[in-house]
């Protein structure tokens, strides 16, 4: 008997005299994995889709019902055949088998992309040609093909090309797709909380990230984004952007008081002797706001983010909060590719994950070509959160 079978024995009591109550049919859904291992994407996003997790103390229970994996590579600390076995999933050979259960016809309620981690070659500006373009294009080819749409999630940014990242984002739209992407960070806890009102007048803002500047740095270009979006007149769109490091990191203008306040901010340790280089990605948006992502291996462990408002005398600033080893904030994550598929209604704009991917795109080309500032046109984008 498996945990999945043992399920409906461990719900509430029954009342004395009473008929057990009919169990309602949860979302089936399948989720695409690059792969499984121990604190991959996929472990800490599926160990919590399978039995839940707990936020702020209070536990939740799934909501939807994992019915069928792809998985794409199989190393060898492979954990999805276990888990498949223990929960009852099933492991198909296809995308269009996992969706449609074996049958002719799209039998899932929703759909999670998870294609991050497992053994993929660089481009060579160092984005990691992780398969999100080639899972989404297969998704979308069987609701196509069967006349259906269902909720879908993609975890983390669009595509290591920007052709996959707009093609992916049109296709949504144009599908009309109930779509949720993008990292976690802008879902975490914020310690202290700090939730800029809609229409705030932002005179500069800065992020800080840490580890590798294409998978880690990512998640501070988005968690940035998520801030900047906030302001007056919505986002207009991003002019240019540069990659630079080194010591000349130090040499770029940026207000060093938003770089500080952020740092006050730390809460995991930083394991000492460390002597990374820094770097730093500049954005400059269309209508004139200036931000920057510090990615400081020797000085952080921790996601953080600072901002001026205008007319504002102090520095706000916040940590936006994961735990390290345990990965709890992964609940928020799950929890927003649950509401979707139960409600259809999008969590958040898919447009910040469009520009957080054109951003980081641009500054990994902007390392290769020697630093330099880049024009962005194809990053004309408007919206509002």
């Amino acid at each position: 008997m498996t945990r999945r079978d043992l399920a409906p024995l461990l719900g509430a009591p029954l009342l004395a005299g009473s008929a057990a109550p009919a169990q309602q049919r949860r979302p089936r859904v399948a989720c695409l994995l690059t792969a499984y291992f121990p604190n991959s994407h996929a472990d800490v996003f599926m160990g919590r889709l399978l039995e839940g997790y707990r936020l702020n103390g209070v536990s939740h229970r799934p909501r939807l019902e994992t019915v069928s994996f792809y998985v794409d590579q199989f190393p060898p600390n492979d954990m999805a055949r276990e888990q498949a076995e223990e929960y009852g999933v099933k492991i198909s050979g296809s995308i269009a088998e996992a969706l449609r259960l074996g049958g002719q016809r799209l039998a899932v309620d929703g759909v999670a992309i998870i294609g991050e981690h497992g053994e993929y070659p660089r481009t060579p500006r160092g984005s990691v040609q992780y398969p999100r373009w080639r899972f989404f294009d297969e998704v979308t080819r069987v609701m196509r093909e069967d006349g259906r749409v269902v909720p879908l999630m993609n975890d983390k940014y669009f595509g290591y090309e920007w052709t996959q990242a707009r093609a992916l984002y049109d296709r949504v739209k144009q599908m009309k797709i109930p779509f949720m992407a993008g990292s976690t960070l802008p879902l975490t806890w914020r310690r202290p909380a700090l939730d800029p009102p809609v229409g705030v007048e932002i005179e500069e803002c800065l992020a800080v990230s840490f580890s590798d500047l294409e998978e880690h740095a990512y998640h501070a270009v988005e968690l940035l984004q998520a801030m900047a979006e906030r302001r007056r007149g919505g986002e207009t769109g991003v002019r240019r952007v540069r990659c630079v490091e080194g010591e000349a990191v130090w040499k770029l203008g940026f207000n060093r008081a938003l770089l500080d306040a952020a740092l006050t901010r730390r809460i995991n340790h930083v394991p000492p002797g460390r002597t990374d280089k820094p770097q730093a990605i500049q954005i400059e948006y269309r209508d004139g706001l200036r931000a920057t992502v510090v990615n400081l291996n020797d000085r952080s462990r921790d996601y953080l983010f600072a901002m001026k408002a205008r007319g504002a005398t102090a520095i706000q600033s916040s940590c936006f909060y994961i735990q390290l080893h345990v990965h709890n904030h992964w609940g928020f994550m799950v929890r927003n590719f649950e509401d979707p598929v139960l409600t259809r209604r999008e969590p958040n704009p898919a447009e910040r994950t469009l520009v957080a991917t054109g951003i980081t795109l641009a500054a990994l080309q902007s390392r290769l070509e020697g630093q330099k500032w880049l024009d962005t046109p194809e990053l004309q984008l408007s919206y509002s959160p």
